[in-house]
């Protein structure tokens, strides 16, 4: 098989990819429709898809939990990762290494991060900001020693209701931070 020409692309950018791995590979091509083809795959994975605004994530999460729209209300904010919450209990490498990729062509290109999605339980005395979507995210903004960017939930109506849907992070209590990493296949190494 011969390589695809330069700004051609390869047979593996012609669709959307879903696995982390094949994202990765795409991000880290020499072929630049490849890296906009993995770097599109990249934005699907993070619901934030051109044209997005924190009421779109807002409408993804609320729909995911099947709660009310009406009664969140979003807001764009940076926040330091050290404070964010887990709603799972691991990370994956292959995710990670993604994400760092991902985040090298955001800088190359001059656009800006997908924002990640966390709830606000203003109630709560111990466990306040609790990630919904964004983990790796997450996790690799505090490597970094970056605040990363959020929309941030509140909800206004059956608080809680919304406290039950997230009963596993309460029942965890892990900060994104502290999260174990696993090994993903051939990504044995987290970031460097």
């Amino acid at each position: 098989m011969t390589p695809p020409l330069s700004g051609s692309p390869s047979r593996s950018s012609l669709k959307y990819h879903k696995n982390p791995m094949d994202i990765y590979q795409l991000l880290i091509s020499k072929n630049p429709i490849d890296n906009k083809v993995g770097y599109d795959s990249f934005l699907r994975r993070t619901h934030w898809l051109k044209g997005k605004t924190p009421e779109s994530l807002k409408k993804f999460a609320c729909q995911q939990l099947n709660v009310k729209e009406r009664n969140v209300i979003a807001s764009l904010k940076m926040v330091e990762p050290a404070f964010l919450w887990a709603s799972q209990d691991g990370l994956e490498s292959a995710k990670l290494i993604m994400v760092e990729a991902a985040y090298k062509y955001t800088q190359s290109i001059g656009d800006t991060f997908p924002p990640i999605v966390v709830w606000n339980f203003f109630d709560s005395q111990k466990m306040r900001m609790i990630v919904h979507d964004g983990h790796h995210r997450a996790y690799f903004f505090h490597r970094i020693r970056k605040r990363v960017q959020v929309v941030l939930l509140e909800p206004i109506g059956n608080y809680d209701q919304m406290e039950d849907k997230f009963r596993y992070a309460f029942q965890i209590q892990k900060r994104v931070i502290d999260l174990p990493v696993s090994r993903t296949r051939n990504f044995s190494v987290i970031i460097s």
